[in-house]
């Protein structure tokens, strides 16, 4: 099954074929998915700042970012309930995500890029804001996966436990739709850049299926 997964992937982007050899030897739990994949961002970037090539630490990043969603959307994809290996709807998701991705990461660099010409600039905590914030992305493709894998299972929108919402959530509030539904309209709690009006990123709504399990993290 990891197999299939594996040449899929590659066959699309052939740079992840180092990483994806590691990951089919084992399967990381997503606590490690997040914090190997904070550490290769802050590598990447801090090594650009030391001196390095920023087409091979760029390149660094985004090889990290393909076999992190990988890893991600694979466990999302197996507790919402479907097996490996991923189908075609799935792999499509996945590689316009990590398309949409890759363009973040040459912006990013693009910054890094002028940045370094700063003097007395403090790049290591820069670089770790960062892998903050790319990191967060790895919720969001996990709770896609979880939804493509339940595919006409109804699902239930719920308000987070914030103060405020914003015209999208809360008009979504208490209603049931197919997850497929959400997923086309790119309506996914908490994952940044999403289509509500917060665009996801201080949403703490989740969606709930029939049984009241949260879908989402």
């Amino acid at each position: 099954m990891i197999d299939n997964i594996i040449k899929a992937v590659v066959e699309r982007f052939p740079a992840v074929l180092p990483f994806l050899s590691r990951r089919a030897r084992y399967k990381a739990s997503t606590a490690d998915t997040n914090r190997e994949y904070h550490d290769e961002i802050t590598s990447a970037l801090v090594d650009y700042f030391e001196g390095g090539s920023l087409t091979a630490s760029r390149n660094r990043f985004k090889r990290a970012m393909s076999a992190a969603f990988l890893d991600m959307f694979e466990a999302g994809w197996q507790d919402g309930g479907a097996e490996l290996p991923l189908d075609d709807e799935a792999l499509n998701w996945l590689g316009d995500r990590q398309s949409q991705e890759m363009v973040n990461i040459d912006s990013l660099f693009q910054n890094a890029r002028d940045i370094r010409k700063q003097k007395d600039f403090d790049y290591f905590a820069w670089s770790s804001a960062r892998a903050d914030g790319y990191v967060s992305a790895l919720q969001g493709v996990y709770n896609a996966a979880s939804m493509l894998a339940k595919g006409k299972q109804m699902l239930t929108w719920h308000l987070g436990q914030t103060e405020q919402h914003c015209d999208t959530c809360a008009s979504l509030n208490g209603k049931k739709h197919p997850a497929y539904w959400y997923i086309e309209r790119n309506y996914i709690p908490r994952q940044a850049g999403a289509a509500m009006d917060c665009g996801g990123y201080h949403c703490d709504c989740r969606l709930e299926d029939k049984e009241g399990n949260e879908v989402t993290l």
